[in-house]
């Protein structure tokens, strides 16, 4: 009974949270940034093709889960050398040469389900890679698609049944999508800012109503994430990194992290977001196509009572690679 009564909560709480925080939420972003900033698209010399699943507070039904692909690279050749041999691990031989300027393109496609919201979404993105010194390197990216809201009804435990909204039927609402990014990079760190849901689009399932309630209308979501690489010797380093997340209708979000990497090909790490959660982490890069991460998130809120945490794996392939890259070039 106390579980049944929680997950009630739950729902609820997945609800306003859906509204509030309207994008699903990752933990292994860390991998992935073209995620949240599409000027991250071509940013490598290979074509980089990854599929993420997220389910969140395993074992509480009506909990968000979370299915993306996302694929990006290049036009033409990037001029990016080769940073890493298959032995891995930072030399002299193996440093990184001057990307010169590019175009990079690229697609996100994601499925997010909380409770009786299923959100799909399918964006394509360009972006433009200009270098300003030997080492330095700043992209802006622009990204557009559309988003499906689709609202299900009918498993729904309803109090009104002559509520309009909760009448058994799944109703839809399709509306366009933009966001827009910067990405600041060298081979030692990163500064990104970006945002995404920009059009304001309204969301209303109401049959006749309109869309004049702030609380219906999609939520800018506001990006700012900054990471450096500190080689410890020739075979290890530490990547400490920081990502903020703002909306407008909710207080800010901050993520710390810390990952190491050895020999370029098996890493760790640790998360933690503030007021929320603790991530554990760990992957490895096995070939020059295939990398796996997964990581595992513990709640620091009640709700680690009621729920197994959160699990998330991510399966990346490195398509196209000519120079035959173990380990992603521009601060892994």
């Amino acid at each position: 009974m106390r579980r049944i009564l929680l997950g009630a909560i739950l729902c609820l709480i997945t609800a306003v949270a859906a509204l509030a925080q309207q994008r699903p939420q990752y933990s292994q972003y860390v991998q992935n940034n073209y995620l949240t900033n599409p000027a991250v698209g071509g940013i490598e010399s290979y074509t980089d093709f990854r599929l993420g699943y997220r389910t969140q507070w395993a074992g509480l039904e009506g909990a968000p889960t979370s299915f993306y692909a996302t694929l990006h690279g290049s036009l033409g050749n990037n001029g990016i050398g080769s940073s890493n041999s298959s032995r891995g691990g930072f030399s002299k031989q193996n440093r990184y040469k001057r990307a010169v300027p590019h175009h990079g393109v690229g697609m996100l496609a994601m499925v997010d389900k909380a409770g009786l919201l299923r959100t799909s979404t399918l964006n394509l993105s360009y972006s433009y890679h200009l270098p300003l010194n030997r080492y330095l390197t700043l992209a802006s990216g622009i990204s557009s698609g559309i988003t499906q809201f689709a609202l299900n009804t009918q498993n729904a435990a309803v109090f009104d049944p002559g509520d309009p909204y909760l009448s058994g039927a799944v109703q839809n609402a399709t509306k366009a999508d933009l966001a827009l990014g910067f990405w600041l990079y060298s081979p030692d760190f990163y500064v990104g800012v970006s945002g995404g849901q920009l059009l304001r689009n309204g969301s209303d399932f109401a049959q006749g109503g309109t869309i004049s309630q702030p609380h219906l209308r999609q939520q800018p979501h506001f990006y700012g994430t900054a990471g450096l690489r500190l080689p410890l010797s020739s075979d290890l380093s530490v990547v400490p990194s920081v990502m903020v997340k703002a909306t407008e209708s909710a207080a800010p979000a901050i993520d710390f992290n810390l990952r190491a990497l050895y020999l370029q090909r098996i890493w760790g790490g640790v998360s933690y977001r503030h007021h929320d959660a603790m991530a554990v982490m760990a992957g490895i890069n096995v070939s020059t196509l295939l990398d796996i991460g997964y990581s595992y998130d513990l709640s620091t809120s009640s709700m680690n009572q009621v729920s197994a945490g959160s699990h998330e794996v991510v399966v990346g392939f490195k398509l196209n690679n000519r120079r035959k890259v173990i380990c992603p070039t521009w601060v892994w």
